[in-house]
């Protein structure tokens, strides 16, 4: 498996490059509920939905702005063999169609995770699904690293929903669930579905929305 291997100046340049891209596609990011409170003695295992290829660059851009913990996130290898930039940036890979590779890069993050400075990012959903999806997909990744894990972590699922209203350029929503300590997880390993499964729905309620939010019919 390739592990990741962070650069300062990579992080320089890609907060340039990325601030400018989200700037000419979107009109605005907005957090529906609240920012979540972040233990600076715990390690944090973040849970994001997997619905475009902007996934990435919006987990980045929304994480940086709540926590300085070391930022690292699963990427399928085939992907980061090909943008190899993004191991500078804290990615490391996964094959999935390797199951001796899987547990590689399963141990790994629990590894991470065994340092309160780190954060990663994990797509329980494995692949892309559409945004609405109502049956989601979850696989057991998750599940192995709080099971196997001996060091106690938060985990915080995060949905994201890009909306297009009356504006020339849509809105990017995202919403923080709540956040779970990995110790109950390991003793009802399915509040982490739940959890993630409940924050995501409730932020395609458009009772949840904010009032200047007009969907574009």
């Amino acid at each position: 498996m390739i592990k990741a291997d962070h650069k300062i100046w990579a992080n320089t340049i890609f907060n340039i490059y990325l601030n400018r891209l989200l700037k000419k596609y979107f009109n605005e990011f907005i957090i529906i509920g609240e920012t979540p409170i972040i233990d600076s003695n715990k390690s944090l295992m973040i849970l994001p939905n997997h619905f475009s290829w902007w996934d990435g660059f919006f987990i980045y851009k929304v994480i940086k702005n709540f926590t300085d913990k070391s930022f690292h996130i699963m990427m399928l290898e085939t992907q980061l063999k090909r943008y190899w930039f993004f191991q500078k940036l804290g990615a490391y890979s996964i094959n999935q169609n390797n199951p001796k590779s899987v547990i590689e890069s399963l141990n790994y993050t629990i590894e991470l995770l065994n340092d309160k400075s780190n954060l990663t990012v994990i797509y329980p959903q494995g692949e892309i699904q559409p945004q609405e999806e109502k049956n989601i997909i979850f696989n057991k990744g998750v599940n192995f690293i709080c099971e196997k894990s001996k060091s106690d972590f938060q985990i915080l699922p995060v949905a994201f929903r890009i909306i297009y209203t009356n504006k020339k350029l849509p809105y990017v929503l995202y919403k923080f669930g709540e956040m779970i300590s990995s110790s109950i997880a390991k003793k009802n390993i399915n509040i982490i579905k739940s959890n993630f499964e409940s924050n995501l729905f409730s932020l395609f309620d458009n009772n949840n929305l904010p009032k200047n939010i007009l969907i574009a019919e």
